[in-house]
């Protein structure tokens, strides 16, 4: 992908979250009906099997838990490969949408649904972005990105990370921790985080390369990938 194109397309989705994210602090949200709908539809719709997956997948997929992920994966791919590229991009790419999100979760301060319509322990604000839905969809498409050495399998890895990451977000709607628009903008978060993360990742390794012992500035090779 080329750098006009990542360029365009991180602008173009940030700049859709920011305005719904100020429309949401201002209360004008032009979603609201569709956030209403979407957890009464849940609600009515919660069966035990269906609770137990969902607090399960909130669970293994808690941002502590995807942190702890991400650095496994960045030191697994540096050990592999020699170098610092593939696995400093993975890990940029979760830090960068998880700097995103909590920016914007102070920012917003949006108030989440009803105490009473949420499972488990409740939580009050904050509800703009979801943590879970950004860094989980922002490490999995990172990997699968990153990881995948050919076409067929890149299109297999993708589309399981959109499955877990849609997973994830519909588990998070399920147990009421968030609106719909919460969700979906984790997800514009998580890939204008990815789509970005190679050419602000590479771009800082040029930029520490020279004050690097020579050990590691051989590990730092600077080309963005078309990932």
């Amino acid at each position: 992908m080329s750098l006009r194109a990542r360029g365009a397309i991180t602008l173009l989705l940030v700049a859709v979250v920011l305005g719904l994210g100020i429309a949401i602090a201002v209360h004008h949200d032009p979603a609201a009906g569709a956030d209403s709908g979407t957890l009464r539809w849940f609600l009515d719709h919660r069966t035990p099997w269906a609770t137990h997956l969902a607090t399960a997948l909130s669970t293994v997929f808690a941002p502590t838990w995807v942190a702890i992920a991400a650095l496994v994966v960045a030191i697994g791919l540096v050990r592999r490969d020699g170098r610092l590229d593939r696995g400093a991009r993975v890990l940029g790419a979760v830090v960068i949408a998880g700097a995103l999100a909590e920016v914007l979760k102070v920012a917003v301060d949006r108030l989440r649904p009803p105490a009473v319509d949420q499972m488990g322990s409740p939580e009050a604000a904050m509800s703009f972005p979801s943590g879970h839905v950004t860094g989980t969809c922002a490490l999995l498409l990172a990997a699968a990105l990153t990881v995948s050495p050919t076409r067929s399998a890149r299109a297999a890895a993708i589309t399981i990370a959109s499955v877990l990451s849609l997973s994830v977000a519909m588990s998070r709607l399920y147990l009421g921790a968030h609106w719909l628009t919460d969700v979906l903008a984790s997800l514009a978060v998580a890939v204008a985080a990815v789509v970005a993360a190679p050419v602000i990742v590479d771009a800082v390794l040029a930029a520490i390369r020279p004050h690097l012992p020579l050990r590691l500035q051989s590990m730092v090779g600077c080309r963005v990938s078309g990932t």
